[in-house]
């Protein structure tokens, strides 16, 4: 019973550190998926990216034909050194934002646009980290 008892709290509590509602550990090379309010705090560090809202999504729905491609633009803040930074990022999988100790990519927004659907899900701002310690 004394070994069987450790090992199923193992079993309910899972071999990862658990972490606060809405907050997930990022380490090298690991893409997250942010709900907005959601954060991503980097391992072994104190930093932390919030996806606080998207300011604005242009882009061309599906089984639209548009002029233009248009673009998804998202808020964030930024925790480095103790202070919020709020910056604005567009999402074209190239956005980059620089860290104290790495550099994570803002992937995509997601759900794309899609004329036939009437109700999206709630956006997801997909992130990963390219560099860092590990």
């Amino acid at each position: 019973m004394k070994v069987l008892l450790p090992l199923l709290c193992l079993l309910t509590l899972g071999c990862s550190p658990r972490l606060a509602e809405g907050v997930h550990l990022l380490g090298v090379d690991e893409t997250v998926s942010l709900l907005s309010g959601e954060s991503a705090v980097r391992k072994k560090s104190p930093e932390l990216l919030t996806f606080v809202e998207v300011v604005e999504d242009s882009r061309c729905p599906a089984g639209v034909q548009c002029i233009q491609a248009g673009r998804a633009v998202v808020a964030v803040r930024v925790l480095r050194n103790g202070t919020f930074e709020s910056e604005s990022i567009v999402v074209d999988g190239e956005g980059v934002m620089m860290t104290d100790g790495g550099t994570i990519q803002v992937l995509r927004l997601e759900p794309y646009p899609d004329a036939a659907v009437e109700e999206p899900k709630p956006y997801q701002l997909i992130v990963r980290l390219v560099t860092g310690e590990r």
